[in-house]
């Protein structure tokens, strides 16, 4: 499939997203998880940038990749949570676009190696997380951009 054929499935499937509730969970004292927090942030960029953007040179995706990552999130869903169909909706097609298209972390990303999970270092994403969890049976980790965080990163 072409990524701009990806790009408008993609916006097709959370047009009707009540990304206001998203937005708002930044801002709600009620949430007070700073993970909460940093989700709905992330997320909710990515649902506007998802509608900003236009490819300019398309490129071809893997149709066996996108099914793959399509029914590995439905596993998940359905093993972790299968009553939120509403978000399951929305996480399956940001983590085609994050994987895919963005080639951004599946997760909220910071600056800090020594104090984030998931972190940008000298233009490279690193998780701390990946080693322990792309062990697990159909991880998504498989399609995420970062890499293992490196052995020094660990124990910062």
């Amino acid at each position: 499939m072409k990524a701009n054929n990806l790009l408008e499935e993609i916006k097709t499937n959370i047009k009707d997203y009540n990304i206001d509730y998203l937005k708002n969970k930044v801002t709600d004292d009620r949430y007070k998880d700073p993970l909460t927090k940093r989700l709905a942030k992330y997320n909710s960029e990515a649902y506007d940038e998802i509608f900003e953007l236009e490819i300019s040179e398309d490129f071809e995706i893997s149709d066996k990749t996108i099914k793959n990552i399509k029914e590995d999130i439905d596993y998940y869903f359905s093993r972790y949570n299968p009553h939120d169909e509403e978000n399951q909706n929305l996480t399956r097609n940001l983590c085609l676009y994050f994987a895919l298209i963005s080639k951004k972390p599946l997760h909220p990303f910071g600056l800090n190696p020594k104090k984030d999970g998931v972190y940008k270092y000298n233009d490279n994403y690193f998780c701390k997380g990946k080693s322990k969890y792309i062990k697990e049976h159909k991880s998504l980790c498989r399609y995420c951009i970062c890499k293992k965080a490196p052995f020094e990163h660990l124990f910062l």
